[in-house]
């Protein structure tokens, strides 16, 4: 998504934020390729690095393909000014600088599904093959064209027009796109790091010093920019990929000025030689930092996951702990023998357990309620359909209700089949639920068939059981009716987040 400040609009000012996105864009790319012109390499349009069109693919990303007029004003400007007298060959070549970020972009989110934080795998390999490889193809090969045909260069010079320009898209893209994107995105805020402000600091100063190395004695030690990716260790795992790719973009402005004016590591290479240089460390290193960046957030995301998990596992086991404790004290309420509350307290623990179990099946994702219905009630719903009939909505309840819920279908089958319907020939139970609005589920557990009851009866343990998990587990509330053909038990609780 687009940042607020880029975008933001109020009440019906909807060409607003188009309007002011449009400037931004267009003054952006206009400025960025204005300065990148004062280093040109190859008469006045092919320079070593190209940044505007990183802008244009960022603009899309964030804000869509109302992003694209911007870029266009923008580049029809930068040409305009180099070439006054041909406005035709001016606004081709801006189209052709505007479609290649504009279809790129679109494709990273429409097709990628691409997320700019790039702390993803997917999302790194997506950007550096769509966003630097497959736009600096297209706009290298569109724009070398053009010059061709408007006799700004010779054909012969076509391979190295194309070259260049294909070289400054892509370094050009591996270092501002990463940078604007992840700056003008919100961050993940599992992935904050912890690194203080001393360490920060730390961090500044040897970049400053590894800047003002490389003009000092860069061309006695061309190997120097290299340990650069040193440092991107360093700042990736103790601040992220924000900061790297900050770290990044400075010594790359530093090396880049500093190879255009003659000094520097690449300096005492050819021209070409040091063309390639430059490209060549500035590519390592942006899509090195790029992926680096990528694999560290996927384990740091990991790595808070199985936190997370096991603090869960520990609730979750307590929880059940406590809940066996809960039925060892008290299911010899009613129990007239050992024998008796042995099989009891046996069968209860068994429902826990096939809970478990299907949650575990489930990945302890919410479960649709028609699931914990069929998987609580299976032991009993032997005696074919008539015996236990189910119907409700698709209503999906939350992994830390289908214990409880659970425990209350199993003590009303227990009951139904001990006192209950289930207890005469042709007696059946229907179970009905629906989704009654603001996340409430109703479930009405109905008998008929069963006993004859003469007056209502006292709740044993097993209902009182129910009435207690219902209003403390599940925040809801348990009604027993006791009806001429059995008992009605209507529930109502939340479904609990999702």
């Amino acid at each position: 998504m687009a940042p607020d400040w880029l975008t933001k609009s109020t009440g019906t000012q909807r060409m607003v934020p188009v309007a002011r996105l449009t400037a931004i864009v267009a003054v952006a790319y206009f400025i960025s390729g204005w300065l990148g012109l004062q280093f040109p390499y190859y008469g006045s349009y092919v320079t070593l690095v190209w940044v505007p069109t990183a802008i244009a693919l960022v603009a899309v990303v964030l804000a869509g393909a109302v992003a694209l007029p911007g870029a266009f004003l923008g580049s029809f400007a930068i040409n305009v000014g180099i070439e006054p007298g041909l406005p035709g060959g001016a606004a081709l070549l801006a189209l052709s600088n505007t479609l290649a970020p504009g279809l790129s972009g679109l494709a990273l989110v429409h097709r990628y599904e691409f997320r700019p934080q790039l702390d993803r795998l997917r999302d790194a390999f997506a950007f550096l093959a769509v966003g630097v490889v497959v736009t600096g193809l297209l706009t290298a090969t569109l724009g070398a064209l053009l010059l061709c045909l408007f006799d700004r260069a010779p054909w012969a010079d076509y391979p190295i027009i194309w070259l260049t320009w294909f070289g400054g898209e892509a370094v050009g893209s591996l270092i501002a796109a990463p940078l604007l994107l992840t700056w003008l995105s919100d961050p993940d805020p599992v992935l904050k790091k912890r690194a203080g402000t001393a360490e920060k600091y730390a961090m500044m100063g040897v970049i400053a010093i590894f800047c003002v190395s490389l003009l000092a004695v860069g061309e006695r030690f061309v190997s120097l920019p290299y340990g650069f990716g040193l440092l991107f260790v360093w700042i990736i795992f103790r601040t992220g990929l924000r900061e790297a790719l900050l770290a990044l973009a400075v010594g790359a402005l530093v090396i880049v000025v500093a190879t255009a004016l003659g000094v520097g590591p690449f300096a005492v290479q050819a021209s070409r030689d040091a063309m390639l240089s430059l490209w060549l460390m500035l590519a390592a290193a942006g899509s090195g930092c790029v992926i680096a960046g990528a694999v560290v957030a996927e384990r740091d995301r990991a790595l808070q996951s199985h936190r997370r998990l096991l603090g869960e596992l520990d609730h979750r086991v307590k929880n059940a702990l406590a809940t066996v404790v809960a039925l060892a004290e008290r299911g010899r309420d009613g129990a007239h023998d050992i024998d008796e509350y042995r099989n009891r307290f046996i069968a209860r623990v068994r429902a826990i357990a096939r809970t478990h179990e299907g949650l575990a099946r489930s990945h302890w994702e919410p479960m649709q309620v028609r699931e914990v219905v069929a998987m609580t009630l299976a032991p009993f719903a032997g005696a074919g359909a008539e015996h236990l009939q189910t119907r409700g909505d698709g209503v999906a309840l939350a992994s830390s209700n289908v214990a409880p819920l659970t425990m209350v279908l199993h003590e009303l089958a227990t009951n139904a089949a001990k006192h209950g319907a289930w207890s005469r020939d042709g007696g059946k139970v229907e179970v009905a639920w629906a989704y009654g609005g603001d996340r409430t589920l109703r479930l009405d557990w109905r008998e008929r068939g069963g006993p004859e009851l003469s007056a209502t009866p006292t709740p044993g343990y097993g209902l009182r059981l129910i009435e207690g998990i219902v209003d403390h587990q599940l925040g809801g509330e348990a009604v027993m009716t006791f009806e001429e053909g059995g008992l009605l038990c209507t529930l109502r609780f939340p479904t609990g987040r999702s």
